[in-house]
């Protein structure tokens, strides 16, 4: 019986420690396994801005970010959907950039404000590695 409390203990911690939950309910996966996704996509991909976005866990429900951070001007409509990909497994918020575009974060975190979310972080490439910068909601 006391394997069995020990084997129970141990799944709860052992699948439980790695996530926290989301407002609705949806677990959200942590700051480390998140690294490791925005690394991946941003060596995948140039020209975009990428975004932590607590609270998008639902594509559906996020569609008011698609639509409001599409109509900035410096958004490359032609890629990903409308410019915008959203990655709500993730919570990842990938905005394409058009080729000399100057990308202005006060805009993107102004629209993702005005559609009920919070962008948290970016994410940059460094010659270190990745580089994590959070956003400054007073700028917007």
């Amino acid at each position: 019986m006391k394997f069995f409390y020990i084997s129970i203990i141990s799944f709860f911690y052992l699948n439980f420690t790695q996530i926290s939950g989301a407002a609705d309910g949806v677990p959200e996966i942590t700051r480390k396994a998140r690294a490791k996704i925005a690394t991946v996509k941003l060596e995948s991909s140039e020209g975009i801005a990428l975004l932590y976005v607590r609270g998008m866990t639902c594509p559906s429900c996020a569609i008011g970010i698609r639509v409001k951070i599409s109509k900035l001007d410096f958004v490359d409509s032609s890629r990903f959907k409308r410019g915008v990909d959203m990655d709500c497994n993730n919570q990842l918020l990938s905005v394409a950039v058009k080729k000399g575009g100057v990308l202005n974060w006060s805009q993107i975190i102004e629209k993702i404000d005005d559609a009920g979310y919070v962008a948290v972080e970016r994410f940059s490439l460094g010659k270190n590695g990745l580089q994590v910068s959070p956003l400054d909601q007073s700028s917007k």
